[in-house]
């Protein structure tokens, strides 16, 4: 009966650890996918802003071990996507009885790099699609070959526009709607060279703010539309509608928010789990 009862308890033992300490292992699974992923995340967007390996690392470091991991390793396979693997050893409460006194629970999260195909919140002007240098600064606008009579201003809704309404929406680039690459945006002619205007627009000098690219015009004049070609993220930097010579002048910058993928790389980029 004694070695009976002693394998039995063997036996209920191992049970036993199978049922607590595999539900936990599993937990501390789960948990360590969520710090993958948010590692992941974390490292694909400070790369995405300009980031090296160093500032990679830090990232990637600091939101694994914020999530329980007690380290992490990443690699970046081809500078568009983060791998992380996050891991964590940890006690088990009965599978030591039986020589297994702790166990490692790990997970693998990869992150991509997407440059946006659609937007939002934009303000109403539109600018060559080219190939900007992220921080370099470029005087844009003047008399547009490609659109006479025009200077660069949008129309969400289509003509006619006013002052008033090119105010507003220069305020408000909540007003733009969402715009996808391919769709047509009318043209708002004219410079348009109000104090209100000129009001409305000092106020982003030194703010960022999404605007369209476009690669082709369609029509003329007051009936002109730009096709969008893609988007960047646009820092004012300062403006003269008055001079003979009208301009605007402002650079790009590396910035990263939600939205699909797809587009060309000027900067604008999304974060995905593709993993």
């Amino acid at each position: 009966m004694l070695v009976l009862v002693s394998l039995a308890l063997v036996a209920l033992v191992v049970v036993v650890a199978l049922a607590i300490d595999g539900g936990y292992a599993y937990a501390q699974r789960r948990r360590m996918q969520n710090a993958a992923d948010a590692a992941a995340m974390a490292g694909a967007r400070t790369r995405a802003l300009g980031g090296g390996d160093v500032q990679v690392e830090a990232a990637v470091t600091q939101y694994a071990t914020a999530n329980g991991a007690d380290g992490a390793s990443w690699t970046c396979p081809n500078g568009q996507t983060v791998r992380v693997t996050a891991w964590r050893v940890f006690p088990t409460f009965f599978a030591g009885m039986v020589g297994l006194p702790q166990m490692t629970a790990s997970a693998t999260a990869e992150a991509s790099i997407q440059y946006l195909s659609a937007a939002g919140n934009l303000l109403p002007m539109i600018i060559k699609d080219q190939a900007f240098v992220i921080g370099q600064s470029y005087v844009l606008w003047g008399n547009d070959p490609e659109a006479p009579g025009n200077f660069g201003w949008v129309n969400w809704d289509g003509p006619p526009v006013g002052n008033s309404e090119l105010v507003a929406n220069i305020s408000n680039p909540g007003n733009s709607g969402y715009w996808r690459i391919g769709d047509w945006v009318p043209a708002g002619p004219g410079v348009m060279d109000s104090t209100p205007v000129r009001e409305a627009l000092n106020l982003w000098i030194g703010q960022h703010v999404t605007v369209p690219f476009y690669d082709i015009v369609q029509e003329g004049g007051s009936n002109s539309s730009y096709r969008i070609a893609g988007f960047g993220e646009f820092v004012l930097e300062a403006f003269d509608f008055q001079a003979s010579n009208k301009w605007v002048r402002g650079h790009f910058i590396r910035w990263v928010e939600s939205g699909p993928g797809g587009g060309p790389n000027r900067g604008l980029s999304s974060i995905k789990l593709t993993r």
